[in-house]
């Protein structure tokens, strides 16, 4: 079969017979349709072919221009230094790509991105120039496009970012903190953050993208905080709300908003150019402040960058309320559940104690675990660990209940069952609309000369676990009911003696439910981790349980975690 020049293409059938499309045809084809102006001229500069976009680009028609000479039909405002380049380029089998002014059949002036390449005949002798003209507005509005592309691509995935980094932690500070940091480089070179604090204004957040800088953020910070009666746009923003942006912090500017010549000098060394100031308001609440200002001259702040601004404000806002909330929550969540456990624990003779309170969480809610250690007078301490069942006001409310009425029998019982009875009571009849439960460990003590004698009573609580001296291990058992759900009930007491050197550890089932995949802490572990480090002072006692069970879990525990633990020793 003889061998075709060409390509065959597409085929159309007509009468039965295939019309091959040749490797000619086809570039011509091509050169009718692209949007490029292919213009080729001989050595004398005679234009010997044009495409149709030529005409579309030039404004002459392609028979208008083969034939003719290109320097009557389109002038150039090439300069010579521009045309010896490219005549060295085609002369060396390169090709020459650049931009200049063309003049249009009409008069107009359109700027033209060419490419120019060398033409060769038959013989591979230089013959000519093929260039290829394309219209550099074009272009220009096509990268003036992909750039705002990239920019809105860019702007989204920072406000992303933003609201997630800045909801990352439940701390409303942290909140501030991790705003400033993402603000910068994108948004600024530094970001300020101020608050309201009574009449005065805190600032939280002094950051600089730039590390070397950020002493001179610092110093500012530490000795020029902002003045609650000054000019500051952020003092402005805090009292008003109004959002403002300059392209120019001038010196008379930066004079007037700064109080001294040091600081002046400070603003001046780190090159303050430009600002954007905008309020963070959550439901009609204005929590700060946010400042970013620029210390690159070519980084000017317009309208559009307080759009942004005001658009990171609005969606931090929301979350900086939640933080701020959560927050105060936490204080007073934090607050109430210290008034619910002894400021300190009671010297006992020849007792040497310990105690742990871990709140689960951000600890926004008041947790249902208590201790208490109190004297009872007569030679007797009281000791008394629970869970309620609950969590929040409810639970604050039962264990108060229960510590008082533990502290006001104890004052007449001396039996931990029998207190265990009051309690139950209380809680069945008084202040527990919730109608809530609770599990409750109590003990008395009474040291002696060889020891301590302890009475427990047991209402549904994890037993106690006993170390002896000796690393005997023990865990005595009484379990009854829990206290707030029947009502005449009695509870059991049972008696050990704690001599010199043994340990007692009482803890509630945070501890001994902390889970890892499934897996529970579990009664033995606790006795494990107790025999291990008996012979440690209990303070380090208690710290070493509350680490292995936060080590074991692999995170925060799901659970408030107490512990009381205890030492008999030697009367001093």
């Amino acid at each position: 079969m003889p061998k075709r020049t060409g390509v065959m293409a597409e085929s159309t059938r007509r009468g039965g017979s295939a019309l091959p499309l040749t490797l000619l045809d086809l570039q011509s084809r091509i050169l009718d349709v692209v949007d490029t102006a292919i213009v080729a001229v001989d050595l004398t500069g005679r234009i010997i072919f044009a495409n149709p976009y030529a005409r579309t680009l030039y404004g002459w028609e392609s028979d208008e221009l083969v034939g003719k000479m290109a320097g009557s039909l389109m002038p150039l405002a090439i300069e010579p230094p521009v045309a010896e380049a490219i005549t060295r380029a085609i002369d060396s089998g390169a090709s020459w790509e650049g931009t200049f002014d063309v003049r249009r059949r009409d008069g107009a002036v359109v700027t033209v991105h060419t490419i120019d390449s060398p033409l060769y005949d038959t013989e591979g002798k230089l013959a000519g120039v093929v260039s290829a003209g394309m219209d550099a507005r074009r272009e220009r509005d096509a990268e003036r496009l992909a750039a705002q592309s990239d920019r809105a691509a860019r702007v989204n995935k920072f406000l992303a970012d933003c609201g997630t980094i800045v909801a990352s932690t439940v701390d409303y500070e942290e909140a501030l903190h991790a705003l400033g940091r993402i603000c910068t480089p994108f948004l600024g070179d530094i970001c300020l953050i101020d608050v309201p604090e009574g009449d005065g204004i805190r600032r939280v957040m002094a950051h600089h993208h730039r590390p070397e800088m950020q002493p001179l953020v610092d110093e500012l910070e530490r000795r020029y905080p902002p003045d609650p009666t000054g000019p500051h746009p952020a003092v402005q923003a805090l009292r008003t709300g109004r959002t403002e942006v300059s392209p120019e912090m001038s010196d008379d500017f930066l004079r007037s908003t700064t109080r001294d010549d040091t600081h002046f000098g400070i603003v001046k060394e780190l090159g303050f150019q430009s600002y954007v100031c905008v309020p963070l308001v959550a439901r009609r609440r204005i929590l700060g402040a946010l400042t970013l200002i620029s210390c690159d001259p070519t980084r000017v702040f317009h309208s559009d960058d307080l759009v942004l601004a005001q658009e990171v404000a609005f969606r931090a806002s929301l979350v900086l309320d939640n933080a701020r909330l959560l927050t105060e929550s936490s204080h007073v969540a934090r607050v109430l559940q210290a008034s619910l456990m002894p400021p300190s624990l009671p010297s006992v003779p020849g007792v040497e104690l310990a105690a742990r309170y871990v709140a689960f969480g951000a600890g926004a809610e008041v947790g249902g675990d208590f201790y208490d250690v109190f004297n009872a007078g007569r030679g007797a301490w009281v000791f008394a660990l629970g869970d309620v069942c609950g969590r929040g006001p409810e639970a604050a409310v039962v264990t108060g209940s229960i510590r008082h009425s533990l502290r006001s029998a104890a004052l007449e019982i001396r039996h931990p069952g029998k207190l265990l009875g009051v309690a139950n009571e209380v809680l069945l009849h008084e202040s527990n609309e919730a109608h809530l439960f609770a599990t409750v460990l109590c003990g008395i003590m009474r040291p002696h000369s060889s020891g301590v004698r302890v009475a427990l009573a047991n209402a549904g609580h994890p037993p106690p676990v006993v170390v002896r001296v000796d690393g005997t291990v023990e865990t005595p058992r009484n379990d009854d009911i829990v206290i707030g759900l029947f009502s005449d009930q009695a509870w059991s007491s049972r008696n050990l003696v704690l001599h010199h050197g043994d340990v007692l550890l009482a803890y509630t089932d945070g501890i001994s439910e902390a889970r890892r995949a499934g897996e529970l802490f579990g009664e033995a572990r606790v006795a494990e981790v107790l025999a291990r480090v008996r012979t440690r002072p209990v303070e380090e006692i208690a710290d070493r349980v509350i680490a292995e069970v936060r080590a074991f879990a692999g995170h925060e525990p799901s659970d408030d975690l107490a512990l009381v633990a205890m030492r008999a020793t030697e009367p001093h």
